[in-house]
């Protein structure tokens, strides 16, 4: 594999995050600010949370970070298959991202930190300081140690340097202005504060049920900085809290819904065929064309959209796993499908060219290349263009072609059948792994309920919001990492910015 190091001049030190206090009880505790320098809370220490924190206290803000769990970027720790993919070696909005807001609008936030800036600024060793290797062949970015800790720890390290205060085994319980009875002029014209009301848990990380000690905590700050994550992963703490509270601020919501899962189904011909990959596959997206405004609640939508009636997966590997289906290109593809389950909607079709580049009349060229054999087999004849042994047999009996079956013998319903089974295969998807097993989440608050240069809430003023709580998701390759670091990034800024104008 080819392989790219870039690397830091200074070498970067590495230190490991808080943890959690051990089992005691906490007292409670009104965290204000009681200094002159303007405070931010950044709620959620995922890779969004921790760059926000990093931007705010970089422009010379007092920031807290208020974490769930006992420990920053837990998903963080589990990326990539811990090799944490840190980032796409090239980027283009248009196909690497979906969202149901306006294009324009995500093209804005991505225009304001390019690719190779946001690059530098995680190999200076003068700010996160993490030694990259690129990969040709996947087109990723990964750490040269090829462990995801050392990307946590550093970025954690790197806030802790510029004096970001960690409050883990901390959730947020509601937020709202420090007086919410003010009139709304007041509240709009950024003269009101806010006011966090935190659950503290000393052993079980963040307020969930299963026992243990809790307290309220009070965190008043001049602006907040939401981060805390969409739904998916719920073991490690995202349920879709900052979800609830944008509703309750007066945010609507795209309808979320999990993203880069994947698929259940039944493989082709009636097969079991777990294990098999087909790394040249092309997948597709067929759907009907349904027209929506937002989620049909949305206030933010006053037109009706036609979602794309197509929509074709831009990577090309597949796996055939024992309950259905999976890879990249399967996964990409996945949120049309519990996108349409979750808003009661006709489920798409998911149809397979299983040789990228060859369409129906590639292989009719393909197959009458070889009439000419007289006894050559037409599983044979599948295998020589590249299709997986196992996988040619399944495609044969779904098209009713019999074992042993030579060309010349092939019956006209056959040959039709066998060429739709090798082109245009529309495999049974029966259902997805949901929230568990989704890598992000899709949905989330409209885009232009945001200011896209500060990510500040045109609906509650002093707040930010960034991460997967924003209506913006990418396909696998380190897109959504990027979209952390960008989001988080302008939240930063934009927070400590308001802030000291204020």
């Amino acid at each position: 594999m080819s392989v790219c190091i870039l690397r830091p001049t200074l070498p970067a030190q590495t230190t490991s995050t808080s943890r959690a206090p051990k089992r005691r009880r906490i007292k409670h505790v009104t965290c204000n600010s009681s200094s002159s320098q303007p405070h931010v809370a950044v709620i959620g220490a995922g890779a969004a949370g921790l760059t926000a924190a990093y931007f705010a206290a970089e422009s010379g803000v007092r920031v807290t970070l208020v974490e769930k769990t006992p420990e920053a970027g837990k998903k963080i720790l589990i990326s990539g298959g811990t090799r944490c993919n840190v980032l796409p070696g090239s980027v283009d909005p248009a196909t690497d991202y979906f969202t149901e807001s306006s294009a324009s609008a995500l093209r804005s936030i991505f225009s304001r930190w390019s690719l190779d800036d946001c690059r530098d600024w995680i190999t200076d060793p003068n700010q996160v300081g993490i030694e990259l290797a690129y990969e040709e062949e996947t087109n990723k970015l990964f750490p040269t140690s090829n462990e995801a800790r050392e990307v946590r720890d550093k970025l954690v390290s790197a806030c802790r340097r510029r004096g970001v205060i960690f409050m883990p085994s901390t959730a947020i319980e509601n937020l709202q202005p420090t007086h919410p009875d003010a009139p709304s002029s007041e509240v709009n014209s950024r003269k009101s504060r806010w006011e966090c009301i935190l659950v503290n848990s000393s052993c079980n990380g963040g307020g969930n049920s299963g026992g243990g000690h809790y307290s309220k905590t009070k965190l008043t700050a001049d602006r907040i900085i939401l981060a805390t994550g969409g739904k998916s992963f719920p073991s490690l703490g995202t349920i879709g809290t900052g979800y609830e509270i944008l509703t309750r601020l007066g945010h609507s919501l795209h309808v979320p819904y999990p993203a880069l899962t994947p698929l259940l189904g039944n493989h082709p011909g009636g097969e079991k065929l777990p294990g098999l990959s087909v790394y040249n596959a092309e997948l597709s997206i067929k759907q009907p064309k349904i027209a929506s405004v937002g989620d049909n609640k949305s206030k933010s939508s006053g037109k009706a959209k036609n979602r794309s009636k197509t929509l074709t997966a831009e990577r090309t590997a597949l796996l055939l796993t024992h309950r259905g289906f999976s890879g990249p290109a399967a996964m990409d593809l996945s949120h049309c499908f519990s996108m349409a389950e979750e808003r009661n909607e006709p489920a798409p079709k998911l149809l397979v060219s299983w040789i990228k580049g060859m369409d129906r009349k590639a292989w009719e060229h393909a197959l009458t290349d070889f009439g000419g054999s007289g006894g050559v087999l037409v599983v044979n004849i599948l295998k020589r263009q590249g299709v997986p042994a196992r996988l040619a047999d399944a495609l044969c009996a779904q098209a009713g072609v019999v074992p042993g079956r030579k060309l010349p013998e092939l019956r006209k319903e056959e040959r039709i059948k066998l060429l739709e089974a090798l082109s245009a295969c529309e495999l049974e998807v029966k259902g997805h792994e949901g929230y568990p097993k989704a890598e992000v989440t899709g949905g989330g608050v409209p885009l232009n309920e945001l200011n896209c240069a500060t990510m500040e809430s045109k609906i509650a003023p002093g707040v930010h919001i960034c991460g997967e709580l924003c209506d913006v998701h990418g396909r696998i390759g380190g897109f959504n990492f990027y979209w952390a670091w960008c989001s988080g990034r302008l939240a930063g800024l934009g927070a400590a910015m308001g802030v000291v104008e204020e």
